[in-house]
Formats: C-alpha cells, structure tokens, sequence
C-alpha cells in the first residue's frame, strides 16, 4: 500500500484553494489503494470537516504570527521541526506538499520522512527540491520559469490539463456542451477565505442591473458580510450557500460565474461557464492574465478601488455572443481529467522506484490519463 504525506494550510488569508487541490488528489490516490496522511493547519472549524475520516490527519499548532499573504515564507526549521514532532520515525512514499510558504530548505529536511516529493506551486518565485513539480498554470514557458529554481531533476507537469479537479467535474462535463450565451442565473463565489468585500460589491450590482435572476452565492465559513449577505439574499429570493461541497452541480446549472482569478477558475473552465473575474491576490494576476489571453473569461481588474458600478458596467457588456465565446473557450482549456494525469504520472513513477529503473530525467511531460489510453 503506497503510503502518501501531505502538507497544506487553509487560512482566510490563504484560502481554501491549496486544500481543495489536495483533497481532490487524495480522493484519487486513495480509489488506487493509497494511505493518506494530512498535516495541517486549518483556520476554521468547517475546513478540517472536508478532510474525510478515512484519511489520518494531524494538526500542527499555530503559528506565533500568522502569514500576512499566500506568498510570505514560513520558518523551515520551525515547521519541519513541528512536522517531524507529529510524525516520529514514519516514512512515507511520497509527500504532497501544496504551499507557497515552503521551500527547498523544507524539502530537504522531510526527506528523512518521504522517499518521493510532489510540489504543487504555480509562483515559481522559491527554490524547490522536488521529484514531481505540478503547475497548472498556463504559461508560455513553463519549464524555464523553473530550471533555475530546480534543486534536482524532475518529473514536470505543466498546464490546465493537468488541473486538480475533484471526480464530480469530470462527471457533471460528460453531461454539458459550451453555453448558448443566455443569461437568467448567476453564481457568485470569489473565495473559501477573505474575499475583500467584493461578494457583496457583486450582489449589490446584481440588485441594481437585473434583480430578476436567480443567483446562487456561495461563502466560506466564517464570512465577514455574512449578515448583510443573507438579507440581501432573503430580500431579493436568492440562494445562500456556505461551505459547500457541491460546487459542480451550482456551476452546471448557471449561465454566468463572478468570482476570483485563483485555482476555482479551472473548476469553471472545465463545466465551460463564462466568468467575470477580479484579481484578489498578487498571486492571481498570471492566471488572470491567460484566461483572458485565451478569451476564457473577462477580467474585471484588481479588487483594490473596485465598487458596484464597475460590475455593472462589465455586465452590462456581457451580450449573448460574448458569453457564448467565453464558454466555448473556457470549455476547450480544461477537459477535466488533469487529476487522473497526475495520478498516473506518479503511479508510473513509484512503479519505476520499484522496478528499480528510477525516475523519468526532467522533463516537460504531458501524461496521458487511463482514460486516454
């Protein structure tokens, strides 16, 4: 039985993303047998109910200051130590780790613990020393962002075709086509996290342009408008959902998404729903960029300054033909199977370890899923 680590936080200055991607891995390496082990910190009470209880999961405590952005480094000592504490003498097969706050340097101390190492990042601002690199991003040339930051050679897969999605979006596609470019429902979701006010920005221009569409709003845990969001939605019938985990079935159903430029984007792209975006986070403005490159979505621009006229305005140029461009394109970048890609890339790699060829050399690789066999 292939025994898997993983590392990732959730926090509201985080999000949920990095965990979401992680879990939807997880559920497909535990369907292939494998033992899952999270460690974690979780802001809030909702978030390590996502975790499912077949999985071992160990909290690490908090931090003495907590990260004032996604991007800020953590003490590599202190958390390895903190790790290591958790773990005692277990190794592992592989770690998982999803977090833009560690390093090489922390890489290289949980090798006493992980035969194999998988980094999730789409920043390439860091060191890595990894086995296995992910980055679903879509940029021009991804393997040059990386080869200086590279400790050793590595498997990399880059791109949206790689996208961790959970099962369901694979699922809920079959059953779709790119939208006809009518617009009677909205869904409003920008972050798991601290969303900066723009859930009730977005609302407050949906009640001034076309009050008459169902909207549905989703919210994490904790949401900071949560009051002032529910009697805007009682008021006008909509539908608030918070810290859900049915988030293919809101998508297929809506005709447009407003939301953030971060990893929900891919969710969207896949169920080819047309999108209106804000940069939320520093870490957004790449993703934003290409998605509106390949006309995949419309960028509102960064969230600073932004008030409910700006929405408006952007909606109000959203006509039939521009959103059914939106979905065709967002439909043809990401095809749902990116986390089979993935599973099967580091299948095809421990499978190696143990017929002691080793690991592929580094390479820009384009894994094929079982399903494309």
């Amino acid at each position: 039985m292939m025994r898997i680590l993983v590392r990732v936080d959730a926090s509201p200055v985080l999000g949920s993303g990095h965990l979401l991607r992680c879990l939807a891995l997880a559920r497909a390496l535990q369907a292939q047998g494998a033992q899952l082990t999270f460690v974690c910190r979780l802001a809030e009470p909702t978030w390590w109910a996502l975790i499912p209880d077949t999985y071992e999961v160990l909290a690490l405590p908090p931090l003495r200051v907590p990260p004032r952005c996604p991007e800020q480094r953590l003490d590599a000592e202190e958390d390895a130590a903190a790790v290591q504490a958790l773990l005692g003498e277990r190794r592992f097969d592989w770690c998982l780790v999803d977090h833009y706050g560690l390093a090489a340097d922390w890489h290289l101390k949980m090798r006493c613990h992980a035969e194999r190492m998988l980094v999730v990042d789409d920043l390439a601002n860091r060191p890595l020393d990894c086995d296995l690199l992910l980055d679903q991003g879509d940029h021009p040339e991804p393997a040059a962002r990386y080869a200086p930051l590279l400790r050793r050679a590595a498997v990399q897969l880059f791109g949206p075709r790689h996208a961790l999605l959970r099962d369901e979006f694979r699922l809920v596609r079959q059953g779709l086509a790119p939208r006809s470019g009518r617009l009677d429902r909205v869904l409003v979701f920008f972050t798991g996290g601290d969303d900066q006010g723009q859930t009730l920005l977005a609302l407050q221009a949906l009640a001034t342009w076309r009050p008459e569409l169902v909207v549905d709003v989703v919210i994490g845990a904790g949401h900071l408008d949560r009051l002032a969001l529910q009697a805007l939605c009682e008021r006008h019938g909509w539908q608030l959902h918070e810290q859900i985990d049915y988030m293919a079935r809101l998508l297929a159903a809506t005709d447009l998404a407003i939301g953030a430029a971060g990893a929900s984007s891919w969710e969207r792209c896949a169920l080819g729903v047309p999108a209106l975006l804000v940069i939320l986070a520093e870490n957004q403005r790449e993703l934003a960029a290409s998605l509106e490159r390949r006309q995949a979505a419309v960028i509102l621009g960064e969230v600073a300054g932004l008030a409910p006229e700006h929405y408006r305005q952007a909606l109000q140029a959203l006509t039939a033909e521009r959103l059914a461009r939106l979905s065709e394109q967002a439909w043809k970048l990401v095809d749902g199977l990116g986390t089979q890609r993935v599973v099967h890339a580091l299948l095809e790699m421990s499978a190696g370890d143990r017929a002691g060829g080793g690991s592929p050399a580094c390479t820009n690789a384009h894994s094929p899923s079982p399903a494309e066999k």
